[in-house]
């Protein structure tokens, strides 16, 4: 599986603080059957200096060095999680900013979390006409998002690929308000990647093999496999891969992702 949405840098934002618990991070992703994530810190957190892709490069670096040297199978890509802002296209041309994996043309972009900016479909408009393939963070995280389907379904008509978090999708770990959006993203067939926006060991940590048996008890073994491996490998090749082939020939049984929404639902939660 292929990890693309991840805080392992340690000490640069609200995720990992320490370079052991990075280790130990990738050591509990390899044993899920992760191979690759890709570190996608925020390039603005709580007063500090903003993160430079080279400072995000030198860091992943050195974190795989550690990883090697540990025998962990898993390799970490550089990426940032980029703010939607009207100057996002000009600093990507620049180079301030980069892609995921930082060799294509993918851009993992995070939406204002209160309300949705109103040239915001615009701003992500203009990056698909220029070439750029555009993922947006965790939507049904989002209060902006959680009860705007139309809107969502707008974005992926234009282009955009919706990633959904694992966590969302699990009994326990998300909201009530965050459950609800992801199974309607699902049932609607929107949702083109699923990722953890792991931030922790416990706490909203990566949990990426159980959603996708979740996944795969639900929607199928091709669901489950594009969503988590399938789609994140095309996308660092810079490659689309369209809805219809990651949720062909997928039936739903309303009963049984209704049933596992109550238990969603009836949980206490780690959402934050």
């Amino acid at each position: 599986m292929i990890d693309i949405h991840t805080h392992i840098l340690p000490g640069v934002d609200d995720g990992l603080q320490h370079i052991g618990e990075a280790l130990l991070m990738a050591e509990d992703a390899a044993a899920q059957g992760v191979t690759m994530m890709v570190a996608t810190p925020h390039l603005h957190w709580a007063g500090r200096q903003p993160l430079s892709a080279a400072q995000i490069r030198e860091s992943v670096e050195e974190l795989n060095g550690l990883i090697q040297a540990k025998g962990v199978q898993l390799t970490v890509l550089p990426g940032c999680e980029i703010p939607l802002q009207p100057d996002l296209l000009q600093r990507l041309q620049s180079g301030e900013w980069m892609s995921l994996g930082d060799s294509g043309r993918v851009v993992l972009v995070e939406p204002p979390w209160e309300s949705w900016l109103p040239s915001g479909r615009t701003m992500l408009q203009s990056l698909l006409d220029a070439g750029w393939i555009v993922v947006l963070a965790h939507p049904e995280r989002t209060p902006a998002l959680q009860r705007n389907l139309p809107l969502l379904e707008d974005l992926v008509q234009m282009g955009v690929y919706l990633q959904v978090t694992t966590g969302s999708l699990i009994p326990g770990r998300a909201s009530p308000a965050a459950a609800r959006c992801a199974y309607e993203l699902m049932e609607h067939r929107l949702v083109g990647v699923v990722a953890s926006d792991c931030h922790g060991l416990n706490h909203r940590r990566c949990d990426m093999g159980e959603a996708a048996e979740l996944i795969r008890r639900t929607y199928g073994r091709h669901v489950a496999q594009m969503l988590t491996t399938g789609v994140p490998r095309a996308l660092l090749r810079g490659e689309k891969v369209q809805l219809e082939q990651v949720w062909k020939n997928t039936r739903t049984d309303e009963s049984r992702w209704k049933r596992l929404l109550r238990a969603v639902l009836r949980r206490e939660t780690d959402d934050g």
